[in-house]
């Protein structure tokens, strides 16, 4: 007999950065709420901050090559698969040397940074990217390998309900597969979801309220009880379409 893991129509990816502010306590506790709370992944982002963004401002939210073995070693005795969105070369043969299965492409590479896509999706692992950032609309999809898997998204932290013109999953003429939300609570993912999302995508916070610089983030994403709400849902949003 399947167990309900398997019988699953829907992943949940649950990305803790930057939520965790540079804490592994936090990133632990983040990613243990995570396992219990029913979501598929846990996701980082890997970056050199000041590459990035130009300046220093965040370097306490880098990730070391040493606290992502941590991390990792920290998923597989949970039974939580880690993924990761990668921004450089280095942080992707980090990943390499640990075997990730999956990848994530924020739409900012897209937009930024083709080579780095174009290694990633090399790997031949499974590669999801974000078209938040890109012109999809006028310059057709970027890449056509049968490995990746391309989320809708509005890249606007938080983004406003009415900001969100959702496809029909279901369409047959539509190549995205799932959802990366940023906006407020989860009505956004439910509607994807009734739309036929496979893949959803939400930052996962501890304290929705928090006044900090990453308070964006925060404020757009869900906490445990969210999580689990969300996972109960698609579950049986699963059942009843199995029974249509």
């Amino acid at each position: 007999m399947k167990t309900n893991k398997e019988q699953r129509n829907v992943q949940i990816i649950s990305e803790i950065a930057p939520q965790h502010l540079g804490s592994m306590n936090e990133v632990k506790r983040m990613i243990l709420q995570s396992k219990i709370g029913g979501a598929d992944f846990v996701k980082l982002q890997l970056y050199d901050s000041k590459n990035l963004w130009g300046d220093s401002k965040r370097l306490y939210l880098d990730t070391t090559k040493d606290e992502l073995i941590e991390i990792d070693n920290y998923c597989k005795n949970l039974g939580i698969e880690l993924t990761a969105s990668i921004f450089d070369k280095e942080k992707l043969d980090w990943c390499e040397s640990l075997n990730f299965q999956t990848y994530k492409i924020a739409s900012r590479t897209v937009k930024d940074d083709m080579n780095l896509c174009k290694e990633i999706i090399s790997t031949k692992k499974k590669i999801i990217i974000s078209l938040g950032m890109y012109d999809y609309k006028n310059k057709g999809l970027p890449f056509e390998e049968d490995n990746i898997s391309y989320l809708y998204c509005v890249a606007k932290y938080p983004t406003q309900l009415y900001e969100i013109n959702m496809p029909n999953f279901k369409d047959k003429d539509t190549f995205f597969s799932g959802y990366s939300d940023h906006s407020v609570g989860i009505d956004g993912c439910l509607f994807a979801l009734a739309r036929g999302a496979k893949i959803i995508e939400k930052h996962f916070s501890n304290n929705k309220s928090l006044n900090v610089e990453t308070q964006a983030a925060h404020t757009g994403a869900m906490d445990f009880n969210d999580l689990q709400e969300l996972r109960r849902l698609s579950d049986s949003f699963n059942l009843l379409i199995l029974n249509e």
